[in-house]
């Protein structure tokens, strides 16, 4: 899609591209969201809550970018392996490296659950009331 000259005021601009984040947010494409966000930004720092918006975008462009990492290091590992096997053809290495990338990206994503979801830590106990009258 070619780059499209905006008009109107600075306001309806921002609330232009703000929207357009928000779809390629909900579509996966965090890469554009934080474009039009860092535009955003740049010209209305204040605008809604766009900072906030804008830090959870690249927060979600760099985990989607981890996660595609795993799963390339996943099929590497796994083709390596058959050729320390030495695997007779190359369908088989295929298949090992697609088992490899689900595999990858599916410890890639468990590792993200522990980065994202910090565990609780429990609150206080309380403190049992001793009985006034002891025997």
């Amino acid at each position: 899609m070619p780059k499209q000259l905006l008009e109107g005021t600075l306001e309806e601009q921002c609330e232009f591209l703000y929207n357009m984040a928000q779809e390629k947010m909900a579509q996966g494409n965090f890469t554009g969201a934080v474009y039009a966000l860092n535009e955003v930004v740049k010209h209305a720092p204040r605008f809604r809550n766009a900072q906030a918006l804008l830090a959870e975008a690249r927060m979600r462009k760099a985990a989607q970018r981890r996660l595609l990492i795993a799963g390339i290091l996943g099929a590497v590992l796994f083709v390596g392996v058959g050729t320390l096997m030495r695997l007779p053809n190359d369908l088989m290495f295929l298949a090992l490296a697609g088992v490899g990338a689900v595999v990858g990206y599916g410890v890639g994503n468990w590792i993200e659950s522990f980065r994202h979801h910090p565990v609780k830590a429990l609150p206080p106990r309380k403190k049992r009331s001793q009985s006034v009258g002891k025997k």
